[in-house]
């Protein structure tokens, strides 16, 4: 949805600095997902204005993954346009 926040990397950055703030990312979402059930349900505000609406953090993590497969297959495509070179 276009309320999503855009994530982007300015062309100066380097692969270090983007794998940390990446890495500091993760460690943000294991200390606030450590006590929830998956079961939980999103808070209202925003997109979410009913309790209806508010999705369970189980169906947030699983949209993650999507977006994840989704991006990582883009970067596979890219990868392999630079020399046709294909993976496993």
């Amino acid at each position: 949805g276009g309320d999503a926040e855009e994530w982007t990397v300015a062309a100066n950055t380097s692969i270090a600095q983007v794998i940390a703030t990446y890495q500091a990312e993760v460690t943000a979402t294991n200390y606030l997902t450590a006590s929830a059930i998956l079961s939980d349900k999103a808070c209202l505000g925003g997109r979410f204005t009913t309790p209806d609406q508010a999705p369970s953090l189980g169906r947030i993590l699983f949209h993650l993954l999507q977006e994840y497969a989704r991006h990582v297959g883009h970067l596979d495509v890219a990868r392999e346009l630079i020399d046709g070179q294909t993976g496993e």
